[in-house]
């Protein structure tokens, strides 16, 4: 059973994590119903979080799914099997892929101290959780790259073409340095289009190192 140790998870429903457990969950997740005592900008920023994150992630992250949870000692048992130094817990837990179930709660209020996480903490939070959950950011160089490619490489021929040999108006308004302009962020697209090549192979040596697992057993029988 996780809980936080200030005691804002509420202790007297662990029996019923316990019943939904006994009813076949491998996991239990405590999901956090929102609360005004955020701050509006908490709350604009962890609603966004959670939709840009399943956006890109290879897993649907649950909004407000805390640590507040119960886990099976299969769960547990696979869950050491990972080698990563850097973990978004929540989120690999799910990835795992086993049964889980859910309970709404309040959280109590915090009676001494503050928070031990700040702005700036669940901020770098966030980035781990990217860079752990999705390839998208690696790539995202090859992305911006073709599209760069594309938009100047169609406007450059479009602007030889009618500069050159068709003469017409508009293209003849370019001057000799916007041509160049055009050109140079042409070239810088393939240069991103290069990174995107590299970060592609880079995405399949992450994949080795973090060396999770390929499938994961939920029970053996016989």
């Amino acid at each position: 059973m996780m809980i936080d140790a200030d005691l804002q998870h509420p202790v007297e429903l662990i029996p019923q994590f316990i019943k939904k457990w006994e009813a076949g969950a491998d996991v239990v997740v405590g999901i956090r119903n929102k609360s005004k005592s955020d701050g509006w900008i908490k709350r604009t920023c962890s609603t966004l979080f959670y939709k840009f994150i399943n956006k890109i992630a290879e897993i649907e992250i649950v909004p407000n799914a805390t640590d507040f949870r119960l886990v099976d000692r299969v769960v547990i048992d696979e869950f050491n099997r990972f080698t990563e130094s850097k973990r978004m817990t929540r989120a690999l837990i799910d990835w795992l892929g086993f049964k889980r179930d859910y309970i709404f709660f309040d959280a109590n209020e915090r009676i001494h101290g503050s928070a031990s996480y700040s702005f700036w903490l669940l901020f770098k939070l966030a980035i781990n959780s990217f860079v752990s959950l999705s390839l998208v950011p690696l790539k995202f160089a090859g992305y911006l790259g073709l599209t760069i490619t594309f938009v100047s490489g169609i406007a450059g021929f479009y602007i030889l073409l009618g500069k050159y040999f068709f003469h017409t108006r508009f293209a003849s308004t370019f001057s000799d340095a916007e041509n160049l302009a055009i050109l140079i962020i042409f070239l810088v697209g393939l240069i991103l289009i290069c990174l995107g090549l590299i970060a592609l192979y880079i995405a399949n040596i992450h994949g080795e190192v973090i060396n999770r697992p390929m499938y994961v057993i939920r029970k053996k029988r016989n």
